[in-house]
């Protein structure tokens, strides 16, 4: 049960006039005194020397006064947050409801808590120095303003060289681009995800070191500050951690340091603790933290950061770029692999020709769970993204040594599936064929999609056992094979689709293969252009027939809806049209449907039919129709 003090003095300014009379009239039997600030600044002593607390709702540099006050006069403080202030409430866990606020505010049980000094100047939640782009925007900013302001500020952001001090005497020299000052992790947006206890009572001062590598990577810390719902466990790769009863920070240029958002000073800036200072009403979470506090624990966590001469004077040689670099570490194992893929040997010819036999007898049967086995035991995949990383990197050797394998695999495959073809003459064309058939921008979609997680997957030891289903999503071989059962019939029309699917495939792989290996860091955007301008114009060439294709899809689909259930007179016989399906046979337009009908039909009632359909379409078609009769 809530009690509550006897008296009050409420300190109001213009941005809090109106809540005067809510305070004063309060249903929890506390008189009030209201009070304005400036009438206060005249006088403290009168206002403050008998009051034994004190209830404010005002701007932040009128609280900092009033913090100060209070280590004077020893008073209690209450905090009502204005409807324009956002952190405080969410660093001293404040209700934003008016009555809630006013009813913590006038509780007499405020517990005591620390203050942190920034070159003597009170800091109530947070400083920052240096440039932390959408974290360091002005106090009050619409989201419209806090996004044009980071945008601004991300223009040239660079690591700078930081001098920070310790007062447990040890030093550390590091490169940042900005640092931010909290007293505690609780509300606040860059370092809601840090695991390290803190509390507002235990005598520590928080630094949190902004160190990213690329752009990309400060971009995925700032998703993980502004979104509410995601935490962590560790602390993130572009971020540092110093807890310690006193930091000196000193850059290597002078800086100025923002004071909750509204407040400045300059570097080198010095923060100290001034433990147990004051008592003020904070939220019910806050209090039961600071019951639980365990003894406090100094801490220095710089393992992500820059550290050492040389690599700091790296870090600071330039603008930070847009992708980070793989470490050499990464690089090397990646590398290794990939030169590996990129051999032709045995066991590599062994399995291109039994996974595309497997798929071409798939594929006569019909059978989609064949045609899957075949994908999984495919090696076409692996030789592909060597081909990526040696476009990317402008390796000759490893460029030629993938293309040649892919070659050789691609002819393996067709003369595998001719070889089964001519076993086979006599099968029709089936489902699972004709599926690989006339592709379109939708399939080099699943081939870039592919390609990005073929990529990814082999850049990660730890996932790769995610390529298996990076094969079956693309299905290489399949389509080889399609290949190579028009090459056997021969169907150079059957031929030509099934290969461009294949292609489409292989473009859209190495595309997206070669981009996200650049996206990770593994080659610099000058190096690596030259093979990305190599592949996007085979993606262009490709992409013309594909829409093409396309088209030509969008216009079946169209027409054969259209002819669900159609209804022909034709010679005084009524016709109805049922499952018509237009398809293409060396190079013609060929409609199979099942044709309904009453009476039996002659000869010239179906060549009445054909030349009713050839004049509605105006085109050239082969009619193949099943007739039903029904009563």
């Amino acid at each position: 049960m809530a009690t509550y003090v006897e008296a009050a003095v409420f300190v109001y300014t213009e941005d809090s006039r109106d809540l005067v009379d809510q305070v004063v009239d309060n249903p929890f039997g506390v008189t009030v005194t209201a009070v304005e600030f400036d009438t206060l600044q005249e006088q403290p002593a009168a206002v403050l020397e008998s009051t034994g607390h004190v209830v404010v709702a005002a701007r932040v540099q009128v609280i900092k006064d009033l913090l100060l006050h209070t280590r004077e006069y020893d008073f209690s403080l209450g905090i009502i947050p204005l409807s324009m202030q956002r952190e405080l409430p969410r660093s001293y866990n404040l209700p934003t409801r008016k009555d809630d606020a006013i009813e913590l505010a006038l509780r007499d049980d405020a517990p005591v808590v620390d203050l942190i000094t920034c070159n003597d100047q009170l800091m109530l939640y947070k400083a920052t120095i240096g440039r932390l782009p959408l974290l360091d925007a002005p106090i009050g900013s619409s989201r419209l303003g806090m996004l044009w302001h980071g945008l601004k500020r991300f223009a040239g952001l660079r690591l700078l060289t930081f001098d920070i001090a310790l007062s447990n005497k040890q030093n550390i020299r590091t490169a940042a681009c900005g640092c931010m000052i909290v007293q505690h992790h609780r509300g606040n947006v860059a370092s809601k995800h840090v695991s390290y206890e803190s509390s507002i009572s235990d005598g520590m001062v928080s630094l949190i070191i902004s160190a990213p590598s690329s752009l990309l990577e400060y971009g995925k810390f700032l998703f993980q500050s502004l979104n509410r719902s995601s935490r962590r466990n560790k602390l993130p790769k572009t971020l540092g951690l110093i807890k310690c009863r006193g930091i000196e920070i000193k850059p290597e240029t002078e800086l100025e340091v923002t004071l909750d958002g509204g407040a400045t000073t300059q570097t080198p800036v010095v923060c100290k603790t001034l433990e147990q200072s004051v008592r003020i009403n904070v939220g019910d979470d806050l209090r039961e933290e600071i019951r639980n506090a365990q003894p406090a624990k100094e801490t220095v966590n710089v393992k992500n950061l820059p550290r050492g001469k040389e690599e700091v004077q790296k870090a600071t040689k330039k603008a930070i770029p847009f992708f980070a670099y793989a470490s050499e570490e990464r690089f090397r194992d990646l590398f290794l692999a990939l030169r590996d893929d990129a051999r032709t040997d045995s066991i590599y010819i062994v399995l291109m020709v039994l996974s595309t036999m497997l798929a071409t007898v798939g594929l006569f049967q019909n059978s989609s769970a064949v045609v899957i086995g075949a994908m999984l035991l495919a090696p076409l995949m692996t030789p592909i993204i060597s081909l990526s990383m040696g476009l990317l990197r402008q390796d000759d050797g490893l460029t030629t040594r993938s293309m040649i394998k892919i070659v050789i695999g691609v002819v393996v495959a067709l003369l595998s599936a001719i070889l089964i073809t001519q076993a086979f003459t006599h099968k029709i064309i089936t489902e699972e064929m004709q599926a690989r058939l006339n592709p379109t921008l939708l399939d080099l979609a699943v081939a870039i999609i592919a390609g990005v997680a073929g990529a990814y997957t082999k850049a990660y030891k730890e996932i790769l056992q995610s390529l298996a289903g990076v094969a079956i999503a693309v299905a290489l071989v399949p389509p080889l094979a399609v290949a190579g059962i028009g090459a056997g019939r021969p169907d150079w029309d059957f031929f030509s689709q099934a290969f461009l699917l294949f292609s489409t495939n292989l473009v859209g792989i190495i595309l997206a293969a070669t981009f996200t290996f650049r996206v990770l860091g593994y080659s610099s955007a000058v190096y690596g252009r030259h093979g990305i301008r190599i592949v996007t114009l085979a993606l262009i060439l490709i992409a013309i027939p594909l829409y093409l294709s396309y088209d030509r899809i969008v216009d079946k689909v169209t027409l054969e809806k259209s002819w669900q259930h159609e209804r022909f007179l034709v010679n005084d016989k009524y016709l109805i049209v049922r499952n018509a399906r237009l398809n293409q046979y060396k190079g013609k337009d060929v409609m199979t449907m099942e044709l309904l009908a009453r009476e039996p039909l002659t000869r010239d009632d179906l060549n009445k039919f054909r030349e009713k359909i050839q004049t509605h379409f105006e085109r050239k078609l082969i009619i193949r129709a099943d007739v039903n009769y029904i009563p």
